[in-house]
């Protein structure tokens, strides 16, 4: 997911472009706000994805595991 660069911001040291530059600055900010909204919404989401899926692995960890324990135990009898 991009994020649309902004451009470059006014600056006071630069006064003949200042006022062109404050505009398309501001003019981009709510694009800015609206891809970077989507940006976090998407990592959220592969956040929860991803701790589901350690759960999984976690939990077929320990049924493997009960699972040779059990091998193990019906051999050791």
């Amino acid at each position: 997911m991009a994020i649309t660069l902004l451009p470059t911001p006014p600056s006071r040291q630069d006064p003949a472009n200042f006022n062109v530059r404050a505009d398309e600055f501001l003019g981009a900010l709510p694009t800015f706000g609206t891809e970077a909204n989507s940006l976090a919404t998407d990592v959220n989401n592969k956040q929860v994805t991803a701790t589901a899926a350690a759960a999984t692995a976690t939990a077929a960890a320990r049924a493997a595991t009960a699972a040779m324990q059990a091998t193990e135990a019906a051999y050791d009898s």
